[in-house]
């Protein structure tokens, strides 16, 4: 079911897009040419896969952008059921067919490799913004909001971790804390789980010998050079060498075998060996822009569902880019994670333009400022600047987005 945009999609996020991706690729190119030719005796093996999977990720962005929002709604919750067996399936197939890099979290069959967890982050959103839009009046509650949400969220994180990928782990808690309290929770609640999820993931960390050791070589990273140390201390080796404009395309050191996963994890460094210091604030500008643009959508959003869809998706590439780009730089310890459209990874790059889509499929739907005001109140809020909306949303924010709470603020105010 198809029907026709009532405006124009978010062309600067669409642009954004149209830049990361033409990037992207070249780099993937030039940071896997080592790998390709040593692993499969091909120099363009990974990067034709990657320009194979950027098409049809464009293909899905264009049909999301014009589906009607309102379908994929009613499939949410079957759309989690499928994201659940799909991530329980790596866990019962043999090893062989799932096992990547030590982490049990993917589904190989023959030349054809899927990631269930990227899937997972898609379908999350939609039935989280789905399930905390039809219950508003009961997302501050504990019983009616934060215990089964925190059911759902525990059921998808346990899944993700028991298949030994944590940095994904993170991201999908990140984005379901940044919905929950978007969509109104109380805030003494959103500290409490995350004070008890940090709890949960630290003891994750202490219980597995090779996390723990990465803890210690960020503490340390020349003491354990040798081990886990090794990919953070060259990443930094790739990064300080490229120095303000990089020591140019192709001409990368690092990738020749002395950088693991330059083409996956570790892309950012060869991009700043390669364009220097300043491709790599180009690429944070980039993200940035992706960022304003994603809350303003979600600002200017028709309904709570959209704007809570919006909030996820956002909060999905921008946070995961900057876990990627934190580790990279050692400012946290090692995780892998993809870097959003620029890193090899099939999955990653087509679910990615899959949420550019939806995206874009919500700014097409945006409230019209020119339109006739329903009221005098809302007249008044559309003359106020988009800077000091977003001021008082923030002051504002008991309800965020789905007027959690309200009733008993005003049962407390009479």
């Amino acid at each position: 079911m198809l029907r026709q945009p009532v405006g124009r999609p978010d062309f600067a996020l669409l642009t954004v897009v149209g830049i990361l991706i033409p990037i992207g690729l070249p780099m993937v190119y030039s940071a896997s040419m080592v790998d390709a030719i040593t692993l499969h005796d091909n120099h363009l093996y990974y990067v034709w896969r990657q320009i194979g999977a950027a098409i049809a990720g464009v293909i899905g962005m264009i049909i999301l952008q014009r589906i009607d929002l309102r379908v994929l709604r009613s499939q949410s919750a079957r759309l989690m059921v499928v994201a659940v067996i799909l991530l329980v399936a790596p866990l019962i197939l043999p090893e062989s067919m799932t096992t990547v890099n030590d982490a049990r979290s993917w589904i190989r069959i023959g030349g054809f490799s899927f990631q269930p967890s990227e899937f997972a982050k898609f379908a999350l959103i939609l039935f989280i913004a789905d399930w905390l839009s039809r219950r508003s009046d009961n997302v501050g509650n504990i019983t009616y909001g934060l215990i089964p949400f925190s059911i759902v969220m525990g059921v998808v994180c346990g899944l993700v971790l028991l298949g030994r990928d944590l940095g994904t782990t993170i991201v999908i808690a990140a984005i379901g804390a940044v919905m929950y309290f978007v969509a109104g929770a109380n805030i003494l609640h959103v500290i409490g789980a995350i004070a008890l999820a940090a709890g949960a993931f630290w003891s994750m960390i202490a219980l597995a010998p090779h996390r723990m050791a990465r803890i210690q070589a960020w503490y340390d990273i020349l003491a354990h050079s040798d081990g886990a140390g090794y990919q953070p201390l060259h990443a930094l080796y790739a990064l300080a060498s490229g120095g303000w404009f990089g020591v140019g395309i192709g001409q990368s050191r690092q990738k020749f075998a002395w950088l693991p996963q330059a083409h996956t994890d570790a892309i950012f460094a060869i991009i700043g060996e390669e364009l220097g210091l300043i491709g790599t604030i180009g690429v944070l500008t980039l993200f940035g822009i992706f960022a304003v643009r994603g809350l303003r959508i979600a600002v200017r959003a028709p309904d709570s569902f959209s704007a809570l869809v919006a909030v996820g998706l956002t909060a999905w590439i921008v946070f995961q880019a900057l876990i990627n780009i934190a580790v990279v730089t050692s400012l946290i310890p090692f995780t892998g994670l993809t870097l959003p459209f620029l890193s090899y990874g099939g999955t990653s790059l087509m679910v990615s333009l899959f949420a550019v889509g939806m995206l874009l499929n919500i700014s097409r739907h945006a409230a019209d400022p020119a339109a006739e005001p329903a009221d005098d109140s809302e007249a008044r809020t559309r003359a106020i600047p988009y800077t000091q909306r977003l001021a008082l949303w923030w002051r504002n924010r008991w309800p965020r987005v789905s007027g959690a709470g309200s009733r008993r603020r005003v049962a407390r105010r009479r």
